[in-house]
């Protein structure tokens, strides 16, 4: 194969370039083709190198790929464009970079992480269409129109029941004859939606045989229709159970652990729209069980906690106010306590308030750490172009390691009381609302760890502020009432602190408590879960920093574990497609972090760099700074570890 004549681009340096690498000269004549990017093309690079690129691909000519290229060989400067290859079906990512009097031209498979920032904005848009919705025919319009696109389903429909009248309908299935039977129909015999109302969990069913098996009535509709596969969703708003969304699929679905948590987002945003537009003529008369609509129904067992939480209206109005709480179990039996408050007393305060929560449960159930959380959700936020701010404070508390990572977004400080030391503020560093900037803000996270048998108090703004004292006064009282309830049972503390409360606030007050019930040492053994980005390497030297500082390491010894961490962390970030793992260990004699990604890539040798150098810095700065260091595969991915003694 021939190779380029570009000075200082050798194979060894192509080859770390990417899998997909070809060069162009001045007169877009390829000089060199890699294997990968002739398996893309389609051709074998032999028949490439020599030929003018648009004469391979004239239909290329005007596309933003094209322009891409062209921009970049006439300004001799970098340009990137995102492009979708349909012959592929596949997302790549393209980078021209300017080499001698032609073009490197880099491009890789983006499809994974595209299919989720679309997917994310789409949701964005069906949350912003829900937010306008004041009818149930117009829920049902954003629902067929957006919802059944999102969700890759070619017939779908919101199934309202009616336990009473043994009734079901559904809407908006379409107009094909086969659907007829299924527009409105007894509660037997058994049919998915009925089913995934009744028992409150998702049905799935795929292929003929299992759908003959399980729902014999519905096979020739499935077969009419040229469907595959059925799921349906229950639709719950709080106390009040709707009904459930359901999809048809013309293919066997295996229903992935991203497609369910994709379609039960979509069901509850769409009963949350549909429990709006019911209750709207009569917000009025029913805002108490409107809010509590929007709370959440139960709280969930969580290994390690007890968990409390109140609600309680304002005494002052009977319009519906905007707080609001959350308890969100994760993997690994972390839980996700959120606090937030919607500015406002009136309808579309609750309507914000039910959307933001959905947004930031689902965030959390995605597994994206606090700060991306946040930023995500004033994301979200602005896209609904609601004008109004919402103060959130998010907390990621993990029993099993006494480990609490704290964001909060304008809101009063969460408070931990612990055992024969009194009662204090949870670290936070406190950023600006959610609604106020433009975007792009990183909230700042603030990770510590938690005594044995701490309890711990989030609350929001209802239960300390007054119109006639100091907020200071309020926080007082409230850890005043901590202290003196610090060894009773969860229920009688959340009852407590409503008690505190000074009468006439004219707020509504939204309470949780948690316990650690588990006398457990962690033995300074930390994961934390860190996302695929560039965000992961400032949110890892953070906590980081913060958590060897709580452990007494000395500074030399931290800043050195902190930038062998940044560097890892940042090569990790850059080829890893999947969530990283970083795990700090702590003893008297060292300190030690692992860090484990799923990229087949393995770094090359280290070896003396200088400043011509355009890789290899990061190892060559570990193997400088660390005790100890070395590589483990499994064949699916990589764990760099890293001692430092102390």
């Amino acid at each position: 194969m021939a190779t380029s004549e570009a000075p200082g681009l050798t194979t060894d340096l192509l080859d770390q370039l990417g899998d997909a690498v070809t060069i162009v000269d001045a007169d877009w004549v390829y000089t060199y083709v890699s294997p990968g990017a002739a398996m893309i093309i389609g051709k074998p690079a032999d028949e490439l190198v020599g030929r003018i690129a648009w004469d391979i691909f004239p239909e290329v000519v005007g596309t933003p790929e094209y322009d891409s290229a062209r921009r970049a060989m006439t300004t001799r400067s970098r340009a990137r464009v995102v492009w979708f290859y349909a012959s592929v079906g596949r997302w790549y990512e393209q980078q021209a970079i300017p080499v001698g009097s032609g073009l490197v031209i880099i491009v890789n498979d983006v499809t994974a992480s595209e299919v989720v920032v679309r997917r994310s904005r789409q949701l964005l848009d069906i949350g912003e269409s829900l937010a306008g919705c004041l009818t149930v025919e117009d829920v049902g319009l954003v629902v067929s129109k957006q919802g059944y696109a999102l969700l890759g389903a070619r017939v779908g429909a919101v199934v309202l029941i009616d336990e009473a009248r043994n009734h079901a309908t559904a809407m908006w299935w379409g107009s094909a004859p086969a659907l007829r039977r299924w527009r409105d129909f007894p509660l037997h015999p058994a049919t998915p939606s009925v089913d995934a109302y009744r028992t409150g969990q998702p049905v799935f069913v795929s292929g003929l045989d299992a759908i003959a098996a399980r729902y014999p009535q519905l096979l020739d509709t499935v077969l009419q229709m040229e469907q595959r596969s059925i799921c349906a969703f229950p639709m719950n708003a709080a106390v009040q159970r709707l009904g459930s969304l359901v999809l048809m699929f013309e293919s066997e679905r295996q229903f992935a652990a991203v497609d369910r948590e994709l379609i039960a987002t979509v069901a509850a945003m769409t009963a949350q729209a549909l429990s709006r537009s019911q209750l709207y003529d009569a917000a009025q008369r029913n805002a108490g069980a409107l809010q509590r609509s929007l709370l959440p129904l139960a709280l969930p067992i969580v290994e390690g906690l007890d968990i409390a939480a109140r609600y309680q209206a304002s005494e002052a109005s009977n319009d519906v106010g905007g707080d609001w709480f959350d308890v969100i179990p994760l993997p690994g039996g972390a839980v996700g306590i959120v606090m937030g408050d919607v500015e406002g007393h009136d309808l579309a305060a609750a309507a914000l308030m039910g959307l933001v929560r959905s947004a930031i449960r689902a965030y959390a159930i995605e597994e994206h750490p606090p700060a991306v959380i946040m930023r995500r959700a004033d994301e979200f936020l602005a896209g609904l172009g609601a004008g109004r701010i919402v103060t959130v404070a998010y907390s990621h508390v993990h029993p099993g390691e006494r480990l609490i990572t704290t964001v909060s977004a304008g809101h009063p400080p969460a408070m931990l009381v612990s055992p024969g030391a009194g009662v204090r503020d949870v670290p936070a560093e406190t950023g600006p609302p959610l609604g106020v900037l433009s975007g792009g803000f990183l909230w700042p996270e603030t990770t510590s760890t938690m005594p044995v048998f701490a309890l711990l108090a989030l609350f929001t703004d209802g239960l300390i502020e007054t119109r006639t004292e100091d907020i200071s006064l309020g926080l007082d009282r409230v850890r005043d009432a901590l202290d003196q309830l610090s060894s009773e049972p969860v229920e009688d503390v959340a009852d407590g602190l409503l008690a505190c409360r000074k009468p006439g606030s004219g707020d509504d007050i939204a309470v949780v408590v948690a316990r650690l019930t588990a006398d457990v040492d962690s033995g300074r053994v930390i994961t934390r879960r860190l996302p695929p980005t560039s965000a992961s390497v400032s949110l890892a030297r953070r906590f980081v920093r913060q958590l060897l500082a709580e452990w007494q390491v000395s500074d030399e010894t931290s800043g050195d574990v902190e930038l062998a961490v940044s560097e890892i962390v940042t090569n990790a970030a850059r080829h890893s497609e999947d969530t990283l793992d970083l795990r700090l260990t702590c003893t008297d004699a060292l300190v030690a972090f692992a860090i484990s990604d799923s990229s087949h890539r393995m770094p090359g040798a280290v070896a003396a760099v200088d400043s011509y150098s355009t890789s290899g810095r990061g190892l060559f700065l570990v193997d400088a700074v660390a005790s100890r260091w070395g590589i483990e595969s499994d064949g699916l991915g990589k764990t760099i570890w890293c001692e430092f003694d102390r």
